[in-house]
Formats: structure tokens, sequence, C-alpha cells
């Protein structure tokens, strides 16, 4: 992926954190006891049948919505890598991004690469 589909996905990934947070305890709560339930259902399922069955794929569908929707706020190790290959930082604290500052540089001369 290029450096704009990185921005594009941390983008995204901060839209994700701040819909959960808007939530109540109550819902979240019961959004993360749904996506677990729909977790072990489905690799329960996806061990003795090859989720063919249409409530089987209903399931399985419904799982990958919720995991998609709300799972990946933060970024993984692979894309933490990858966001540090191009200069990008995720923040924990702010469940923002940011472009990375060179350490050579201070902040004052530091022009961001056009790329």
């Amino acid at each position: 992926m290029e450096k704009q589909d990185w921005i594009n996905t941390l983008n995204q990934m901060q839209q994700a954190n701040a819909a959960y947070s808007a939530l109540t305890k109550n819902q979240r709560d019961a959004l993360t006891e749904a996506l677990n339930a729909l977790r072990s259902a489905t690799q329960s399922l996806s061990e003795g049948f090859d989720l063919h069955l249409s409530d089987c794929r209903a399931i399985d569908g419904a799982f990958w919505r919720m995991h998609n929707a709300f799972e990946h706020m933060e970024p993984t190790e692979y894309q933490l890598t990858q966001l540090d290959l191009h200069g990008l930082e995720w923040d924990y604290d702010t469940q923002t991004w940011s472009e990375v500052t060179p350490d050579s540089e201070t902040v004052d001369d530091w022009e961001p690469n056009p790329s």
C-alpha cells in the first residue's frame, strides 16, 4: 500500500474509535459480548462444517462486519511496521495519527517529503 492508503486506513481507525467511544458502556459491553460470541460460533462451525449453510454464512458475515467496524480501531503490528516505513505514527493516547518529524531536524525547519 502507498502512503495515502495508510493515511486513509488511519483515518478510518480514528473514525471507528470515535464512533465506539460515543457508545454507552452498556452498548460497548453488548457489542463486545456479541463479537466474542460470533467469533466463538464461527470458529466452532468452521471446524465442523464448510460454512456453506445460509445460517452459517449469516453468522460469519455478521462477525466480520462487527470485527471490521469495531475491532480494528488500533493498528496491528504489521500495520505499525508499514506506518513506520511511510513516516507515519499512531498515538495510542489520543487515538490519532501524525507524520513523524525526523530526529535529525527540528520541528521549525522540518518539511514533509512530497511523495
